[in-house]
């Protein structure tokens, strides 16, 4: 399958690297050891502003909901939040800080790897993850479809769209 990367909804990671200006706090969340490095070197670079780190598991859940939850609630004119970890931990929270009244440009998404991705089941609208690659095929769990993983990317659900392999030839 090929991907028209103009009319996509994949993030492009490499041009969402942007904070809007003016922000006096900073919350970063990052997602496992292996963001320890980068999200380190991201608290070091909001000079003059009051910094957060917030270290959760590596994979969203529970846990992470509940930390950023916490930070949302609290958060007032000029927070920011910062996202550092795997493609569907970071998809994931941006979901949720969005779905809470943060803005795209008070977000800054730091993701590190694409190897799993979250995989929204058009069929019976579960979500799971996938190693799968956009235009590969992946499971449901739920109602055991072979999806396609397709090249939109819902903000909102954090997940990208699949749908049925076969859906055309019925």
């Amino acid at each position: 399958m090929s991907v028209c990367m103009e009319t996509t909804s994949v993030p492009r990671w490499d041009e969402e690297r942007t904070v809007a200006d003016g922000g006096r706090t900073v919350t970063v969340l990052s997602f496992g050891d292996a963001a320890t490095d980068h999200a380190r070197r991201l608290v070091t670079s909001f000079e003059g502003r009051r910094v957060s780190w917030l270290r959760a598991p590596a994979t969203w859940g529970d846990a992470a909901a509940e930390v950023l939850q916490r930070q949302l609630s609290a958060a007032c004119v000029g927070w920011r939040l910062v996202l550092v970890g795997d493609e569907a931990a970071v998809l994931a929270a941006r979901a949720v800080a969005v779905a809470a009244g943060a803005l795209d440009d008070e977000i800054l998404p730091e993701v590190l790897t694409t190897d799993t991705r979250t995989v929204y089941c058009a069929h019976c609208r579960h979500t799971h993850d996938a190693t799968a690659a956009i235009g590969q095929a992946s499971t449901c769990p739920a109602c055991s479809a072979e999806l396609v993983v397709y090249h939109h990317v819902s903000r909102h659900h954090g997940a990208y769209l699949g749908y049925q392999l076969d859906a055309e030839e019925s």
